[in-house]
């Protein structure tokens, strides 16, 4: 067991020891083990005083406590590890009046195992009490709920399920599969968050189109995501190979291999093999590209997922502007507009962050600015580029060439992925090696030297500096001299503008 994990079960066990507590290791951690995975995850249940535990366990260990639902008893101690490892301990009160009613009360017999943290914590490894038979669940592939109505008990389940198959690459028994299909339209009664903490989840799981694509054939992607399932059916024009729900699943395919990940699909292997392309031109900053997507926006939710969100919502705006024209060509007018407002509108009920709903817009509402940038790619439109969305340009880039490779598919060509791979690595570039000049630009002179050469106040300031920030950006002018040259030069225009006016 990993050294850290060791610490935090002690700590905990000592506790027991010392108070008027019992309590058992239930749940993923004894799963995990069991497999021969490390977690980092434990959930305990306490008889006694579950919350006045889970303090004491925090304070023991300099973390932090949270009371999760203080009616049931159910606290989370958050543990950061010396070598920067987050750690997880849920501890709840007991249901039921028997260790065993406490388990016929959980999800899945797989997660219904319970084992005292002292065996747990021994090196030659365990006997669970499993009295629902989830070790010979694990062995079998199958999961199976702990009781005929869990889903309907607690819907949120019926997602958990989608994600224990793609993680653990188990499969729902048939009679479980239908209680789980009539308990999806009570979903409604869930909480939103979580919903959403169930649905990042899933998307972090390579491949993130295989849960999809489950979700869909369950009725849970119309229930969670009902956006993106309203693109099934909708035909686009070409370039366009597939409709815009294949297309969508696809860009989310090719989102996730742009991430790094190796995860096979049908979807990913409909795809042009450019991967090695777009490796060769990320090489530079490849290691800050990946600490930027790794980095959490929320807590337990990395901007990876944001990415791969990104990609399912970049054109949910087409369910609402199909046109046909009259030579039969479809279009899809402004759908980069109102696809950003639905997606912002539904990140929102699903309770993400105001940071991540604003990500997730901006991506989508952009998405198709680093196409246009590749029939004519200046400095100056680089600088632009990056005044209207920030660093999420640098995402924008990957989006863009997840979105080309799902249009074209096996009939991309050259002269359309070349200069699309090239804005991406002018963007990259732009934004690791010269920030100052198109990211965050260092102004060469300020509102007061226009004041100072006798421009009013009133917006001319400001569209003399923007005009002499782009310069900046064009490499036109480099010193403050040069800026104030440009400034006097403009001044001038002007005024001979209005004189001929």
């Amino acid at each position: 067991m990993e050294a850290a994990a060791r610490v935090l079960l002690e700590a905990l066990k000592r506790l027991l020891e010392d108070g008027p507590y019992e309590a058992r290791l239930v749940g993923g951690a004894v799963r995990d083990r069991l497999m021969g995975r490390e977690p980092n995850d434990f959930d305990a249940v306490v008889v006694g005083p579950a919350l006045s535990l889970a303090r004491a366990l925090a304070d023991a260990v300099g973390g932090a406590f949270y009371i999760l639902d203080a009616r049931r008893e159910f606290g989370r101690v958050v543990w950061r590890s010396p070598q920067g490892r987050r750690f997880y301990v849920d501890l709840a009160r007991r249901e039921g009046d028997s260790w065993e009613e406490d388990l016929r009360r959980r999800d899945f017999t797989i997660n219904a195992m319970m084992v005292e943290i002292e065996a747990f914590l021994r090196p030659e490894g365990f006997v669970p009490f499993d009295p629902l038979g989830g070790l010979e669940d694990l062995r079998t592939g199958w999961l199976r709920p702990c009781a005929p109505d869990a889903f309907r008990r607690d819907p949120v389940r019926t997602l958990r399920a989608v994600r224990f198959e793609a993680e653990l690459g188990l499969r729902l028994a048939p009679e479980a599969e239908a209680a789980l299909v009539e308990a999806v339209p009570w979903l409604f009664l869930t909480a939103a968050e979580r919903i959403r903490d169930e649905l990042v989840k899933i998307l972090l799981i390579p491949p993130a189109v295989r849960s999809l694509r489950r979700m869909e054939a369950l009725g849970l992607l119309e229930r969670v995501l009902p956006e993106v399932a309203n693109l099934r059916g909708i035909v686009q024009s070409p370039p366009h190979v597939w409709d815009a729900y294949a297309h969508t699943l696809r860009a989310v395919a090719a989102m996730e291999r742009l991430l790094g990940s190796w995860a096979e699909s049908p979807e990913l292997q409909d795809l042009p093999p450019r991967w090695a392309e777009v490796e060769a031109a990320m090489a530079p900053w490849r290691e800050r590209l990946q600490s930027r997507w790794e980095e959490e926006v929320a807590v337990g939710r990395p901007r990876r997922a944001l990415l791969l969100l990104s990609a399912l919502f970049h054109d949910v705006g087409k369910a609402g502007t199909r046109t046909v024209e009259p030579d039969g060509r479809i279009r899809f007018i402004g759908h980069e507009a109102i696809g950003a407002r639905w997606a912002a509108d539904r990140l929102e009920a699903l309770r993400f962050s105001g940071d991540e709903i604003e990500e997730v817009e901006t991506l989508v509402r952009h998405h198709m600015r680093p196409h246009g940038m590749a029939r004519r790619l200046t400095p100056r439109g680089i600088y632009r580029f990056f005044r209207e969305v920030g660093e999420r340009g640098v995402d924008l880039a990957l989006l863009a060439l997840a979105d080309t490779l799902a249009v074209w598919g096996p009939t991309l060509t050259e002269d359309i992925w070349g200069p699309r791979l090239r804005v991406a690595q002018a963007l990259w570039q732009a934004f690791f090696e010269a920030p100052e000049r198109f990211v965050r630009v260092v102004p060469l002179i300020r509102g007061e030297d226009l004041l100072a050469m006798g421009v009013p106040e009133g917006p001319q300031i400001g569209r003399l500096l923007e005009a002499i920030r782009e310069a900046q950006a064009a490499g036109e002018i480099t010193t403050r001299e040069e800026a104030l040259a440009l400034a006097r030069r403009l001044i001038d225009e002007v005024g001979e503008s209005e004189a001929r006016g």
